[in-house]
């Protein structure tokens, strides 16, 4: 935890027009969970969105090979990972479907993408939370989204 306190980042810089405007690949991406979903949908729907392929559905199937699968070293819990994305596991089971890839933000916003269901979910919030990788909002609109499937 050293890595996200050293030195401790207040939440209120994240509206700064400094952060807005820094790029920092995996820290402050900026969306709504509709753009976030559109983008992921490409991922979820085999690589192509509206007819225009983006990704070769080879490099969405290696995107879920797994990496590797141990603790965290920064978050302290087993994740397993794909090629830049948490994989489905037992420790943090996401849906019912194995082929499905996700990751969290700071805040408690969240995006999964299943491809057994060929569909993307995002969430993404306006009222930040301490959390790290997604929160209890999301955990029960991920939930309620399966079961109306």
């Amino acid at each position: 935890m050293r890595s996200l306190t050293n030195p401790n980042m207040d939440v209120k810089i994240t509206k700064t027009r400094e952060w807005k405007n820094a790029e920092i690949p995996a820290g402050n991406g900026h969306g709504n969970a509709r753009s976030v979903s559109r983008i992921t949908a490409a991922l979820a729907c085999g690589g192509e969105l509206d007819g225009i392929r983006l990704l070769s559905e080879e490099t969405i199937k290696r995107s879920i090979e797994e990496q590797s699968y141990s603790t965290d070293l920064v978050l302290n819990v087993p994740i397993r990972f794909g090629l830049g994305w948490g994989l489905q596991s037992k420790e943090l089971p996401i849906g019912p479907n194995p082929n499905l890839f996700w990751w969290g933000g700071y805040g408690g916003s969240v995006v999964v993408v299943d491809l057994d269901a060929k569909m993307s979910f995002s969430y993404v919030m306006n009222k930040m939370v301490s959390s790290l990788i997604g929160d209890p909002r999301s955990e029960k609109l991920i939930n309620a989204l399966y079961e109306s499937l």
